[in-house]
């Protein structure tokens, strides 16, 4: 994993990104105040406004350090301005750069204290992590939006072993439609994924069209304790880079 100080993302160093590469970066929502004045001075006018917004200030530091983060670190591979940046959503609300002439894909997810950011060039990807939560009624939320497959796997593996197979089969159904830009409109019970925490995390089958899952790179991300991350990209993958900043 390749570390990065926080604090030199207003003028960072980035790895090269390669045509078959993902780069995932994973990043503290925890700041101090220097770092998140340096976010503030990232943010567009409109990102501001929505910051204060927020009820609770724990929350707009959360959203400010995300936008400063990510602005910060897409400015460095694009080699512009991360203040002077400019966003777009799809019809599904998928974030993307409003330059049209720019390659780079993007995607973002934040839980807890944790953000990610995964990015490739040319193709679609999605991200999630989560907070891996003991007081989740996994069992009940794996009855209701998981497939028969993988019911079935859950249900064979022992209880501690047992809300982390959960949090990785969600985070991973959940990187795979962030990637393909349609939400819940597709039903996470339309395709499998691995559950078995023994067996790399993958894309297993899809429905209806079973060719559907050959198309796709689906990996579970290394992040820090008690949290679940992976992302999806489409099209084949050399290699899978996991970055640290802060």
């Amino acid at each position: 994993m390749i570390e990065v100080e926080a604090g030199a993302l207003l003028s960072p160093s980035v790895p090269a990104l390669m045509p078959g590469e993902i780069h995932v970066w994973s990043f503290s929502l925890t700041a101090s105040d220097s770092w998140l004045a340096s976010c503030q001075q990232l943010l567009s006018s409109d990102e501001r406004t929505r910051a204060s917004r927020f009820h609770f200030e724990r929350d707009a530091h959360r959203f400010t350090v995300a936008r400063g983060t990510v602005r910060g670190i897409l400015g460095a591979y694009l080699h512009e301005p991360a203040s002077e940046l400019n966003f777009l959503s799809t019809k599904n609300g998928k974030p993307a750069l409003a330059d049209p002439t720019s390659d780079l894909r993007f995607n973002i997810s934040h839980s807890g204290d944790r953000g990610l950011l995964g990015l490739v060039l040319g193709r679609e990807i999605g991200v999630d992590i989560e907070a891996i939560r003991p007081d989740v009624e996994t069992d009940k939320l794996a009855e209701r939006f998981f497939s028969e497959h993988e019911r079935q796997s859950l249900r064979k593996l022992p209880g501690k072993e047992r809300v982390a197979a959960f949090f990785r089969c969600w985070t991973c159904k959940e990187a795979f439609l962030k990637a393909q830009g349609v939400g819940l409109s597709r039903s996470l019970g339309s395709f499998d994924v691995e559950v078995n925490p023994a067996l790399p995390a993958r894309l297993l089958a899809t429905r209806p069209d079973a060719n559907e899952a050959a198309k796709w790179y689906l990996r579970e991300v290394e992040t820090v304790q008690n949290y679940s991350a992976a992302a999806a990209v489409e099209g084949l993958v050399n290699e899978m880079k996991i970055l640290q900043c802060g």
